[in-house]
């Protein structure tokens, strides 16, 4: 297993780590997110007492090494993080712990509905939401001089900024993460929900009308509007905006960094809505910390877990790093900063991506179906995307 471990306070050797004697903390965070948790896990230690140490793995490593070790006792006591879309899958197997009981009601009354429903399942907390994350409309102020009010306006304005040196809008068309704006705001969705709001697997709407519809729109961009080209990806939208030559993109606070060392003048907006009034809804993701159920110091794990989603820790990871908190209070706290809060403006209204299993079926042929219906102008896009539904059922 490679690893990279930061000690806090006490130093394991890489080569076989102690459990037992302190906290281990395993984590996919990495760059400023990495730094700050570590520093969070010295003040931990400093304050209580409790030795404290740090892996970072990736996340497929993390999530085999907690399905394999935990239950042997040779894995991190606590998984810090974790996106809701794999969730359930530790939570299926056993080690994601429920954590209702170490949450105060001031910390879930602080999280937005979106970050509590994205980690619950099947009625149980099996994680603390930390920050979340998703796709704005972010501008470069230099081209753009006013940010259009409904989607039809930003049609029109991108086509009139579209020239032979210049383009209007772009973004990664055939990923269904971002085209899931497109289509949940047009009416579709991925898994529909029972009564309670559970979600439920065997309700698949990626084929229905409102899907298509939304599938119709993001085929419109490229072909009856002319603002994408065929083959824009994800590195040709981000680089051509990098470089100064799109006016406006559908991305995430991950590219903020990018943009600001290109000494671009960028700002962030919620995507507009439908000029019949619909508000746009993408997905929402969210990271938190997990803990392990086999853990023999859990009473410490959870204090760790509380200790770093408590307010001050959360604002702290904001400023250090740019995550957007989940507490509410926190993210109020830094609304100074233009490209958080305005990120977290434009998430309130959308939707936390499915944390069930059966997510994992939908990537591969909800994007297969977007890369067929962009490749022609005469692609059948109910068809595509019927097919991509009756084969995400039969997963």
């Amino acid at each position: 297993m490679k690893k990279v471990l930061i000690t806090c306070l006490a130093v394991f050797a890489t080569a076989g780590i102690a459990f037992g004697q302190g906290l281990t903390i395993w984590t996919t965070f990495g760059d400023q997110t990495l730094e700050w948790l570590q520093a969070e896990a010295a003040s931990f230690s400093s304050a209580f007492g409790v030795p404290t140490s740090v892996v970072k793995l990736d996340l497929g490593e993390l999530k085999q090494q907690a399905l394999l070790a935990a239950p042997q006792g040779q894995a991190g006591d606590l998984f810090v993080g974790v996106p809701q879309d794999q969730v359930a899958e530790f939570a299926l197997g056993g080690v994601a712990a429920d954590m209702r009981s170490f949450a105060t009601s001031d910390y879930l009354s602080d999280l937005s509905e979106q970050a509590r429903l994205a980690y619950t399942f099947q009625g149980n907390l099996v994680g603390l939401p930390m920050f979340v994350e998703g796709p704005a409309l972010i501008v470069n102020n230099d081209l753009v001089d006013a940010v259009p009010a409904t989607y039809e306006e930003l049609i029109s304005l991108a086509q009139s900024l579209t020239t032979d040196d210049t383009f209007g809008f772009m973004f990664d068309a055939p990923n269904f993460y971002f085209a899931y704006g497109w289509i949940n705001t047009f009416g579709g969705y991925v898994f529909g929900s029972d009564a309670s709001g559970s979600l439920v697997a065997a309700d698949v709407g990626i084929g229905t009308e409102g899907a298509v519809a939304g599938a119709q729109a993001i085929k419109d961009l490229q072909y009856a509007h002319g603002l994408i080209p065929a083959g824009t990806n994800y590195d040709v939208a981000n680089g051509l905006f990098i470089d100064g030559a799109l006016a406006m993109i559908y991305n995430g606070p991950w590219a903020i960094s990018q943009y600001q060392a290109a000494g671009l003048d960028v700002s962030v907006h919620p995507m507009p809505p439908l000029a019949n009034g619909t508000e746009w809804s993408g997905f929402m993701g969210v990271q938190g910390v997990l803990l392990n159920p086999f853990s023999t110091r859990r009473a410490d794990a959870a204090n760790f877990a509380k200790w770093i989603t408590r307010t001050d820790a959360q604002v702290s990871m904001a400023n250090l790093s740019g995550r957007i908190p989940a507490s509410l209070t926190a993210l109020a706290q830094v609304e100074d900063d233009p490209f958080i809060s305005s990120f977290g403006a434009a998430l309130l209204d959308s939707e936390p991506m499915p944390n069930l299993p059966q997510m994992g079926n939908v990537w591969g042929p909800a994007g297969s179906a977007l890369s067929v219906i962009l490749e022609s102008a005469d692609s059948d896009v109910g068809a595509a995307m019927q097919r991509a539904a009756d084969e995400i059922q039969g997963n």
